[in-house]
């Protein structure tokens, strides 16, 4: 073991500031209409050793929320702590409401201010047309230096849960991640292999950090979702992270 986060703690509290660093501002994405905010509504303990991230549409804009009715939460180790290679598994309930993309996933160096060159890893996304769909995917750069990723669709890219839906209950999500591979497992069974040959630039060989949210994407139901789709919430029971796959 090398990181653990079991979210211990009363009900309402804030997330260990000592490993985790609270994403606030709006708009981090083209198409995401939602404010990150440190509100415990959005982000907060729930006592029963859980984090709840919460996607609200709010009454009215929040202030310093660029006019955005949508709230959100989200958490990241940058600046914090970072991994090259290890064993990263999630417990996670995950939100499938219309409008949500929940997502539990990693970058590289300098994150997004030198995006997509410092790679990115996606354990797993959701999104309400596919509530039964794992979606994994890695993005990067093609040898021009231009935005290149290794894709959600077909069979061999994601993975339909034959026994209902994502937010049914807990599942795990892992990656198993060495110098030349990317392994993805849901609940135990490797789901996706993604080698060093299969991407046209190598990215994954530095340190990543952990992010976890939800984001609330215009792009998934325009012009923007309803808010009678809200709350919703992500639920993450812990965060482990090891040095080989236990």
């Amino acid at each position: 073991m090398l990181w653990t986060e079991e979210f211990e703690g009363p009900a309402g509290a804030s997330v260990d500031p000592g490993k985790w660093l609270i994403t606030t501002g709006g708009k981090w994405g083209p198409t995401d209409v939602a404010c990150y905010t440190k509100n415990p509504r959005n982000l907060a303990l729930d006592g029963k050793g859980h984090l709840t991230i919460t996607a609200i549409a709010e009454q009215s804009a929040e202030p310093g929320c660029a006019g955005t009715q949508f709230t959100s939460g989200r958490v990241e180790t940058r600046g914090k702590a970072s991994w090259k290679y290890g064993y990263f598994e999630f417990r996670a309930r995950l939100p499938i409401g219309t409008g949500t993309l929940p997502a539990l996933w990693l970058l590289g160096p300098n994150g997004i201010y030198d995006w997509p060159r410092s790679g990115e890893i996606d354990v797993v996304e959701a999104t309400a047309n596919e509530p039964a769909t794992v979606h994994t995917n890695i993005v990067g750069v093609d040898r021009a230096g231009n935005r290149w990723e290794a894709g959600w669709w077909g069979k061999e890219k994601n993975y339909v849960y034959p026994g209902g839906v994502l937010s049914d209950r807990y599942h795990t999500y892992a990656l198993d991640w060495g110098p030349n591979k990317l392994d993805f497992y849901f609940d135990g069974m490797r789901i996706r292999h993604i080698e060093q040959k299969d991407t046209p630039v190598w990215l994954w060989n530095r340190d990543f950090y952990i992010i976890m949210d939800i984001a609330v994407s215009a792009k998934l139901s325009p012009p923007l979702p309803p808010a009678s789709a809200f709350p919703q919430a992500l639920s993450v029971d812990y965060v482990r992270i090891y040095s080989s796959k236990p």
